[in-house]
């Protein structure tokens, strides 16, 4: 359950405003803490255009029946005056952008990237697969990966979001207008405008490269899977692709694996791409059997409270 807050709530809580943790297209993010004790992220939409006011509608619509541990929960919203809050669980380490391109952050080692790349797999499977209808989210990007103080990963902003007919058994071409960023956006979904899950798995090898490479989804003027090309090519060119903050500390064979599967998700023909599913499967076969282990009971252990979302 959320709860409806009152704008002199938000104006106080984020400190007239000033508390600023992050910008985007959509406004400003701040930092919240409430009389209560409770520390918020709340987002705050610039202006209240139709097609924002869409958006603000569209992510609460959304988030009031998502429940997984690899989304961002939906805390509650304000609509006052000419004002639109959303208020977000708050996620200690930011985004996964800010680690991977901003300086003074943390450098993420290559265990935590494996581990934020099967996370946000998670996260699509629930939407791709045991939503109802399935949901695409449409803009899967490193500014919309957020990290908890454990830097576990969960996917945020749900603005773009798109869901199949509400009678369709699996996800079926959607024509719709074209949004998304820049350097993610699946080439197919460009041309056709046909909007499909396998749109998402595009975006996710791009973020699997980003994990990799320490490099923008745009890198040196050029979209990032095409820049990388000359290191996927060969074998012996892969290790000059790996961010040079990880330094040699990676394993070769994971590495293999992780470029293996970027090829795959960002094959030009759509289906020619992996599901989810087909995605996770890839990383527990080859994730040392410790890892493996852990995963299979983190998923036990969260099943009981993520039924399908309606």
């Amino acid at each position: 359950m959320f709860r409806r807050f009152a704008y002199k709530e938000m104006k106080k809580a984020t400190e007239k405003f000033s508390s600023v943790i992050g910008k985007g297209g959509f406004g400003t993010v701040y930092k919240a803490q409430f009389v209560d004790g409770s520390i918020t992220a709340v987002k705050r939409m610039d202006k209240v255009s139709k097609q924002g006011e869409e958006e603000f509608c569209r992510e609460i619509e959304l988030l009031a029946r998502l429940h997984h541990r690899h989304l961002v929960a939906l805390k509650g919203f304000c609509a006052e005056r000419n004002e639109r809050f959303l208020v977000y669980e708050y996620m200690e380490n930011g985004s996964l952008k800010d680690h991977l391109h901003s300086s003074g952050r943390k450098r993420l080692s290559w265990r935590t990237r494996l581990q934020i790349a099967i996370d946000v797999a998670n996260a699509l499977e629930y939407l791709h697969f045991y939503c109802d209808p399935p949901l695409c989210h449409r803009d899967i990007k490193s500014s919309n990966i957020l990290l908890d103080e454990k830097f576990v990963a969960k996917v945020a902003d749900f603005g773009l979001a798109h869901a199949s007919r509400s009678d369709a058994i699996s996800f079926e071409p959607v024509n719709t207008d074209i949004r998304g960023t820049p350097g993610y956006m699946d080439p197919e979904y460009v041309v056709t405008q046909e909007l499909t899950e396998k749109s998402d798995i595009y975006s996710y090898g791009v973020l699997l490269l980003e994990l990799v490479s320490g490099r923008r989804a745009i890198h040196e003027n050029r979209n990032l899977v095409e820049w990388s090309q000359k290191f996927l090519a060969t074998d012996s060119r892969l290790p000059e692709l790996v961010d040079p903050a990880i330094g040699d500390s990676f394993d070769f064979e994971q590495l293999h694996m992780v470029v293996e599967l970027i090829k795959w998700c960002t094959h030009k023909e759509g289906r020619a791409r992996p599901s989810i599913k087909q995605v996770l499967r890839v990383f527990s076969e080859h994730l040392d059997p410790v890892q493996t282990a852990f995963l299979k009971m983190k998923k036990v252990m969260v099943m009981p409270g993520e039924g399908v979302a309606k």
